[in-house]
């Protein structure tokens, strides 16, 4: 009996040794995903600040590059102005001239008075009294020269202040762009050093990139994979036109994807440089330029890496970014700025 009561005493000890063994992988399993996924949260956090930091130099830099634009637009079109009117001014000033002449010759002699004090044209131009010696013609000629000269005074003034403008604006986006390149850096560099089955976790919580999300246009993926940053310049100014979509500012290399399936074609062209045309199975196109390089050609999937963020074409000195456009039905193109907010999780 008393054997019986200890075999059974020794069968529930083993039991509960097994039963422990058991349970304490279990345990530290647990923990370890609760860590895991703790260091996630941490990791997203800081992720998003990133992301605000790099939204706000975007912001600013996209604002100092639109006022230099404007300003730059203003010079070209104050000195071609300030042009034709010295042209006209040196015209005008040439008919009084042998107006003057003819009435000097005609040996009026108010008119030679007027003529004799007068140490210059120019002082001449300032004699309201020498209205009274010349006909309606020649009224209108003085005026004209009047007006020109007072034009071009004003032009000059306003042409130098607006390239002193321009210049301080240069430094200005030359700084802006440095920091907005710096952030977006930081955060792949950072990205870089976070462990695999962190970014695997991120990356199922919807933050990290690659996964679809449901839009106006249906299943549509964020054009790049990877630290990014973009704003609303949907028609902001561009020399010799408006901007006619956004552009995702991104690391030289960073990788384009498919936003939908269809079929790519590389091109390249003066101002976009390398750039992909999609046409989507959904029936829109959508453009990708000043791409570093090309990649998948062909018909693809959603998600497909076609590209590489670069600064070929006119974005040549400026930060490597990725203009995308969105063409419906292959029509006009329309802003993509809610359509990109919207899936850039």
């Amino acid at each position: 009996m008393a054997g019986s009561v200890r075999l059974r005493t020794i069968l529930i000890a083993g039991a509960l040794s097994i039963l422990l063994a058991l349970s304490l992988p279990l345990c530290a399993g647990a923990q370890s995903l609760e860590e895991k996924q703790a260091e996630a949260d941490r990791v997203r956090q800081q992720i998003e600040g990133m992301k605000v930091e790099s939204q706000r130099l975007a912001q600013e830099y996209n604002a100092a590059l639109n006022e230099y634009e404007s300003i730059r637009a203003e010079v070209e079109g104050n000195r071609q102005q300030l042009e034709k009117a010295q042209k006209d001014y040196k015209r005008a000033r040439t008919i009084l001239h042998d107006r003057l002449r003819s009435i000097y010759m005609s040996g009026d002699i108010s008119s030679l008075e007027v003529l004799l004090e007068s140490t210059s044209l120019d002082d001449l131009l300032t004699r309201y009294d020498f209205f009274s010696y010349i006909g309606n013609r020649d009224m209108q000629i003085f005026n004209e020269v009047k007006r020109l000269r007072e034009e071009i005074s004003e032009r000059q003034r306003s042409l130098e202040e607006q390239e002193a403008r321009q210049r301080q604006l240069v430094g200005s986006v030359n700084a802006k762009r440095q920091a907005m390149e710096a952030s977006l850096q930081e955060q792949q560099a950072y990205l870089d050093s976070v462990n695999q089955g962190i970014l695997e976790l991120l990356a199922q919580y919807g933050s990290g990139g690659g996964t679809a999300y449901m839009t106006p246009i249906g299943s549509f993926i964020f054009p790049v994979r990877g630290p990014h940053t973009f704003t609303n310049d949907w028609h902001a100014p561009r020399r010799g036109h408006l901007h006619q979509g956004n552009d995702i500012f991104a690391a030289t290399g960073t990788p384009c994807v498919a936003c939908v399936s269809g079929t790519v074609n590389h091109g390249e062209g003066k101002n976009a440089g390398l750039y992909v045309r999609l046409v989507g199975d959904d029936g829109n196109v959508y453009y990708y330029m000043h791409l570093h390089s090309f990649a998948a050609t062909g018909h693809v999937a959603a998600g497909t890496v076609i590209g590489y963020v670069g600064d070929t074409g006119n974005a040549v000195g400026g930060p490597p970014h990725l203009h995308f456009e969105i063409h419906p039905g292959g029509g006009a193109a329309i802003n993509p700025y809610p359509i990109l907010l919207a899936s850039d999780k």
